[in-house]
């Protein structure tokens, strides 16, 4: 039987400045707020775990591995 394409999600957030969705990061969904960088504009943001889905990135961010999202202790 044919298999399509593997559709690959993971955790995203709407960037704030350019409003595209980024990947999160995270591996699982965090319970603190991470800080992640967006790879298309470069814009260094918090994002609650609210603002947090799972789906898949905007085409543009490109098959580049997103930047480790760091877990704020606040």
């Amino acid at each position: 039987m044919f298999q399509g394409p593997k559709i690959r999600k993971c955790f995203i957030t709407t960037c704030k400045r350019c409003r595209r969705e980024i990947p999160a990061g995270v591996k699982e969904f965090p319970f603190q707020s991470v800080v992640v960088e967006c790879p298309l504009c470069g814009e260094v943001r918090r994002y609650l775990p609210s603002e947090l889905m799972l789906g898949k990135p905007h085409p543009l961010v490109g098959k580049r591995p997103p930047t480790p999202a760091r877990a704020t202790g606040d």
